[in-house]
């Protein structure tokens, strides 16, 4: 199982019956956090340097907030 498939798991059980603020809180950052890894690793195991940085500047998105949040 991903990464990215645990953290979404997880963050949807948190989100069941939330006791409050911080479950809410909490599923949403997994849910960052999963965006987050898989572009880590596009940058990692990218195969060509226009790949790497296409995915560079995703994760400089990511980071400043940009794009669809």
């Amino acid at each position: 199982m991903s990464i990215k498939h645990k953290a979404h798991r997880l963050a949807d059980n948190l989100l069941i019956l939330p006791r409050g603020e911080d479950d809410i809180e909490a599923a949403r950052l997994l849910r960052k956090m999963a965006e987050v890894y898989d572009v880590a690793a596009e940058m990692v195991f990218a195969r060509t340097d226009a790949h790497s940085r296409a995915a560079y500047a995703e994760m400089i998105d990511l980071i400043k907030g940009k794009g669809g949040e």
